[in-house]
């Protein structure tokens, strides 16, 4: 498989609810189109954007978008941090400092249904 491909597909870590997903490997790794994955693709693409979807009968799976990586800059038309990118819905971080350490804008994109692997543009 390319590389091209893979950008482009969507790769699904399942765990069981016994289980702590991102803490432990998963149990099974495949690409959305069916086609086989490995942990090694799993940890390529660990700190790719990812959803986290939980269910009980299935345990947890994450989905994981490794074409998708956010550009957060400060708007000052906002007066906040913002998201944005191809395949990103674009949202404020609440993150109202200009001048805010990369750690705290990180955090407050962990707080999002989906996590973004973001670059961070400072002007």
């Amino acid at each position: 498989m390319t590389i091209t491909k893979e950008l482009h597909k969507t790769l699904i870590a399942k765990w069981t609810m016994k289980q702590a997903p991102r803490l432990k490997e998963p149990y099974s790794v495949g690409w959305e189109d069916g086609s086989p994955a490995t942990l090694q693709d799993y940890r390529k693409h660990a700190e790719d954007t990812y959803s986290l979807v939980s269910n009980r009968a299935q345990g947890f799976q994450e989905h994981i978008f490794p074409g998708i990586v956010g550009e957060v800059r400060f708007e000052t038309n906002v007066g906040d941090w913002v998201v944005r990118g191809p395949g990103v819905v674009t949202a404020a971080l609440d993150v109202k400092n200009p001048d805010a350490p990369d750690d705290e804008i990180y955090a407050a994109i962990a707080t999002f249904p989906v996590v973004y692997k973001v670059r961070i543009i400072r002007s």
